[in-house]
């Protein structure tokens, strides 16, 4: 008889503070149709963490005693903990919430190893994305002085930004924009609307393969229609960042074909005007808003692109 499949594990990281947990019980306080085992890897033995998810998790595994990318007891610990939880759970998905002094390149490394020394063969887990949520308020800061927040960030398939509304002010968003560009001008920057909405977008987002799963797929499934255009939109009256917004239409590259539309600029009374047009995106101030309620109105023409996607980018603009 065969071997079950391996289960994706998604690996949760981000410096002290930046909000891993309350992502986490986001994620496991509403119903969905998959079953997600959690383990948590705590950096001492004080329990407050791992208790606030327990009240939303049935299966719990706490890694007390140390950082699992440093001590090889910990590493061994780790496996053993993800071969029991998927012999006892049997879950369609895998969440390991890392301390906050985790190096994710250890932990891969780590369980790259014990896949080798392995006697079956067979693993119980494999790593199907790294996602690094970062603090809004001191992820500037901590980028600066810490070398695992750097690391975190390098090894990120997509980044979560926390605490927005504490940011501080526009430019100092828009500078931890570019710092998170200039480490990993590969992953995606998103942040997500409070509630019910927000919840249901965050969890697919949260579980999606990282890059190396989604390139596989597509050079499996590639048919050539890389040149369909599609159209995406975007209303949002909160105020934005608007060098963050040209950042998210620049990242697009020469698939953004075509943008039009309005933004609330943060402080200013003034209508930003955005646009697209040959090889150019520019984003200039007009007349007054005059009364109208200031509302962001964009509307994005493009190679394949992906209109969630785009939402939560432009969400992580959100100027404090």
């Amino acid at each position: 008889m065969s071997a079950p499949a391996p289960v994706p594990l998604v690996i949760l990281t981000g410096f002290l503070g930046a909000g891993k947990t309350t992502v986490l019980n986001r994620v496991l306080s509403v119903q969905h149709q998959r079953r997600v085992a959690v383990l948590v890897n705590e950096l001492g033995r004080i329990d407050i963490d791992a208790g606030l998810i327990r009240r939303r998790a049935g299966d719990v595994l706490e890694l007390s005693g140390g950082c699992v990318c440093h001590q090889i007891g910990v590493q061994r610990e780790l496996w053993s903990a993800l071969e029991d939880v998927v012999r006892r759970s049997r879950p369609d998905l895998a969440v390991l919430e890392t301390t906050g002094l985790a190096e994710p390149d250890a932990i891969l490394r780590g369980l790259d190893e014990l896949t080798a020394d392995s006697e079956s063969g067979q693993v119980p887990v494999r790593v199907s994305a790294v996602v690094t949520v970062v603090d809004g308020e001191a992820g500037l800061a901590q980028l600066d002085r810490h070398e695992e927040a750097r690391d975190q960030v390098r090894a990120a398939d997509r980044i979560l930004l926390s605490k927005l509304d504490r940011a501080g002010t526009e430019q100092r968003l828009v500078e931890l924009h570019r710092r998170l560009h200039e480490l990993n001008p590969l992953a995606e920057r998103a942040a997500f609307a409070s509630g019910g909405a927000g919840t249901e977008a965050l969890i697919p987002w949260l579980f999606a393969p990282g890059r190396l799963a989604r390139a596989a797929g597509k050079s499996a499934g590639h048919h050539g229609h890389h040149h369909q255009l599609a159209a995406a939109t975007f209303v949002d009256p909160a105020p934005l960042a608007g060098e963050a917004v040209l950042m998210v239409c620049q990242a697009l590259g020469e698939r953004l074909v075509r943008a039009k539309g309005f933004v609330h600029v943060a402080g200013e009374s003034r209508r930003g005007f955005l646009e697209r047009a040959g090889t150019r995106t520019t984003l200039e101030l007009g007349e007054p808003w005059d009364g109208e309620v200031p509302t962001t109105r964009l509307v994005l023409i493009g190679e394949g692109l992906d209109e969630a996607a785009l939402q939560r980018q432009l969400w992580a603009c959100r100027a404090p």
